[in-house]
């Protein structure tokens, strides 16, 4: 026989026990609706960036290489040096860009093609023979700092290279010299492979890499890659160039 007391108490932890499901099952719903909401908003994000159309410029008057340093330079790790300032001693000259800036990064190529007297060749060679970079640990006035050259290639391109990146971050800027021609073709490209495989760089076949598959880089990988504009002062650590280091004192460790 069931007293009072004893339906009560018996019904109470009935409904403490549907209170405990309840708010459980709630809880639940909201961690699966974050979830979801988060997954959805990253795919999204994901599905933007691949079909926002790229930012395409021809025609030597669209060359700016302040703006493409002011526009760009952070996101491509990149401070233009195998580019010329500008092509006013060039006998004749060609540009096409075609960049697209997503979330994390800026994915795209540029082509400047340029073409000199006996006298301007002589000279642009010389520039990019003495290209180098410095890079500095700290923002301190003594910071340790680092300079590296310029790295002369004459193997893995159809023409001898002038290389200041070549995949730090899957970033490639090289200059390719044309000797027979009196031309230099500098080129930029960030992840290179997916616009191989998208056949972005269909028409510019020949200034690329004669081994196409040295464009796959694990992504582990890709930091410890030779650039000009980065260099390690700690394990893991990658310091990057800033158009503000030229004016920094080298008064610290040269490491």
């Amino acid at each position: 026989m069931l007293y009072p007391n004893s339906i009560m108490n018996k019904l109470m932890k009935k409904r403490g026990f549907t209170t405990v499901v309840m708010v459980s099952g709630l809880v639940l719903l909201v961690f699966s609706l974050k979830y979801i909401i988060a997954t959805t908003f990253i795919v999204g994000l994901g599905v933007f960036d691949m079909v926002k159309p790229y930012e395409k410029q021809a025609g030597i008057n669209s060359y700016d290489k302040e703006y493409l340093l002011n526009e760009y330079g952070s996101d491509l790790d990149s401070g233009f040096f195998i580019f010329p300032d500008d092509i006013g001693n060039a006998l004749t000259a060609t540009y096409e860009s075609s960049l697209k800036t997503g979330l994390f990064d800026t994915d795209g190529s540029i082509f400047l093609t340029a073409t000199y007297t006996d006298e301007n060749f002589e000279k642009e060679i010389d520039r990019l023979s003495h290209i180098s970079c410095t890079v500095f640990d700290t923002d301190v006035e003594d910071s340790d700092y680092h300079t590296t050259e310029i790295l002369y290639d004459t193997n893995t391109y159809n023409y001898p290279a002038y290389v200041a990146s070549d995949g730090y971050d899957h970033v490639y800027e090289y200059a390719l010299v044309d000797s027979e021609n009196n031309r230099i073709i500098y080129v930029l490209l960030s992840y290179p492979a997916d616009l191989i495989n998208g056949a972005g760089l269909i028409g510019n076949m020949d200034y690329l890499k004669k081994d196409k598959e040295a464009y796959i880089i694990n992504y582990g990988s890709a930091l410890e890659r030779f650039s000009i504009y980065s260099f390690s002062f700690s394990e893991g650590i990658w310091s990057e160039y800033s158009p503000e280091d030229e004016n920094h004192p080298r008064i610290g460790k040269n490491r």
